[in-house]
């Protein structure tokens, strides 16, 4: 832990800004499976009673994943000594701004569905990098965009982040 990361604020690496408009982070999922579905639905409280079973090759060809799965689909799969102090993934944000990571605002736009045996592409871009005096001491926002295709380069989603760095 570095630190800025626990104590000093924020941090801009020089150069940072430079890296507007440029793709910061790509992920390739593993292929989508049904199991990948029902525990991404179990996750999130509801019932799985109504997926399809493992033998029901129609059902599950007709099956569409629930709307925010692809950002579970393409969220990398690490072990929790490589989170950062504050339980964040390391690809949060962009590299060169550094601090206590809050997320401050998203939004998203589905435009396809995801099916089992899907391969789902993210590219994230960096938006924008906004360095502020807050209320408490200064905070740097960071804004990304990452689309989401699929294997046939098909759009599914586009989802928009803003962290918060302290």
């Amino acid at each position: 832990m570095s630190e800025s990361r626990s104590r000093a604020g924020p941090t801009i690496a020089p150069g940072v800004e430079a890296l507007i408009g440029t793709v910061t982070r790509e992920f390739t999922s593993d292929p989508v499976s049904l199991r990948h579905i029902r525990e991404y639905v179990a996750g999130t409280g509801a019932s799985t009673a109504d997926l399809p079973r493992g033998d029901d090759a129609e059902a599950i060809a007709r099956l569409v994943a629930p709307p925010l799965f692809f950002l579970s689909a393409c969220r990398p799969v690490v072990a929790e000594d490589e989170l950062l102090e504050d339980g964040q993934h390391t690809w949060v944000g962009v590299p060169g701004v550094d601090g206590r990571s809050a997320v401050a605002g998203t939004r998203a736009r589905f435009l396809g569905a995801v099916r089992v045996g899907d391969v789902i592409h993210a590219t994230q871009r960096l938006v924008a990098v906004t360095p502020r005096e807050g209320r408490s001491g200064p905070i740097v926002f960071v804004e990304v965009e990452t689309e989401y295709r699929n294997q046939r380069d098909e759009p599914v989603a586009t989802h928009g982040i803003t962290f918060a760095f302290r």
